[in-house]
């Protein structure tokens, strides 16, 4: 097989062209650091670090998702907890008022005072987040939750959204509580019904009568019984209470029969007409106590603004009556009731902040392996590439050498 000269140098010019783009391949390699850095190089592997790439990038937004919920549940938790000091200062300020030589002016400053503690908790569960969307209002961020008139009552303008944020495939946290549940189902500590002790007579008792627990056990016709009225008869010693419906009627016992009145025993339970009512307490013959329920029937949850408002009212009174100091027992009773229900969703949000802490550990061990994998795949061996480097250097040299020196032979060089 004959060689013309122009194959001759054509084929040592291709050896030397293959060869040189061999060595910038490899010298590019070794500066990126990269072994696989198209699919011609390892096809297989080149699909497999295409997944472990999106499986990280995907781990990346779950991360970041977690740092923006972090922020938003502690933005909520600290303004919880300045909540339930304020809950706290009010039940103090409560506890002062409660003090027969203040003057109408000295409980007049301790209401303004009170009235201070409900703006600010005002201002509280109207807080907005770090993109001023309301942190309160449910899904409506955009609407103020909580207003006030011009009597001084909070209504909510929110709904009951939580709006949730995936941290894991599977896995979505809450970013919020909505204003209706943290600032208006503060449960009643009396069961199902508000008290009314404005019935009762007026005199100084080492201890007032009060409701300690009036729950419904059968709902059936307690929306349109009510309100039920406590009617005690007798003198010291023989007091009898009767328990009437809204029309006058005695309540009925478990056999169907109406009830009389029945000796008074404090901390011993009524059951009548599907209640259960249990009373403490000195009571007086003619003393009289109101319970209500709502339209349902049920007032197992009061609002927080309700109750401090309602501690407001009771500063404008003397506080030494009877039904002024049973009042101030349910008061009492209903700022530890707020005080522990914001400290409940406090729990719950540090309860939703251990979850996203976990996640975080869960996601970087689970980027460690997948990093790992994807680096055995497609990251550079450099002392392999560095040797192969020298081989593919030293082949082209020796080509240019051996080509260099045949271009110059000649016939001529002989005769």
């Amino acid at each position: 097989m004959r060689l013309s000269t122009s194959q001759f140098y054509q084929n040592n010019l291709n050896h030397i062209t293959n060869k040189s783009g061999q060595a910038s391949q490899q010298l590019d390699k070794l500066s990126s650091g990269v072994r696989v850095q198209t699919a011609a190089d390892d096809p297989v592997a080149a699909n497999s670090i295409l997944n472990y790439k999106q499986e990280l990038n995907k781990i990346a937004r779950y991360q970041n998702n977690i740092n923006l919920g972090e922020n938003r549940l502690r933005r909520e938790e600290s303004i919880l907890t300045s909540a339930e000091n304020i809950s706290q200062q009010a039940k103090e300020l409560m506890l002062k008022a409660n003090n027969g030589a203040y003057t109408p002016q000295e409980k007049a400053a301790l209401a303004d005072e009170l009235n201070s503690r409900i703006d600010e908790l005002l201002d509280l569960a109207n807080s907005r987040d770090e993109f001023g969307d309301y942190i309160f209002a449910g899904f409506q961020t955009d609407i103020e939750p909580f207003v006030r008139d011009s009597n001084g009552s909070v209504s909510y303008q929110g709904d009951a959204g939580q709006r949730e944020l995936a941290i894991s495939d599977n896995v979505k946290v809450g970013l919020n509580h909505d204003g209706q549940l943290v600032f208006g189902q503060v449960p009643n500590p009396k069961g199902d019904f508000t008290v009314d002790y404005s019935g009762l007579e007026g005199g100084v008792r080492e201890q007032g009568v009060m409701v300690e627990q009036a729950v419904i056990n059968d709902a059936t016709n307690v929306a349109t019984a009510q309100p039920y009225t406590l009617t005690f008869s007798g003198s010291a010693g023989e007091v009898k209470v009767l328990v009437t419906d809204g029309e006058g009627n005695a309540l009925l016992d478990k056999n169907g029969d109406p009830l009389t009145a029945q000796p008074y025993q404090p901390g011993e339970s009524i059951e009548a007409g599907g209640l259960s009512i249990t009373l403490t307490g000195e009571a007086k013959d003619k003393d009289k106590i109101i319970l209500n329920a709502n339209d349902t029937g049920d007032t197992g949850e009061r609002g927080v603004f309700e109750i401090l408002n309602r501690a407001k009212d009771w500063l404008s009174g003397e506080g030494n009556t009877a039904s002024e100091q049973s009042e101030y027992a349910d008061i009492l009773d209903e700022l530890d009731a707020v005080g522990g229900h914001f400290t409940r969703i406090r729990a719950d949000t540090g309860i939703r902040l251990q979850r996203l802490d976990n996640q975080r550990e869960t996601h970087a061990d689970m980027t460690l392996t997948v990093d790992k994998v994807r680096g055995g795949m497609e990251d550079l061996d450099f002392a392999q590439a560095v040797g192969e480097l020298n081989q593919t250097m030293v082949a082209l040299q020796a080509t240019q050498s051996v080509f260099g020196k045949l271009q110059g032979m000649s016939l001529f060089n002989y005769i």
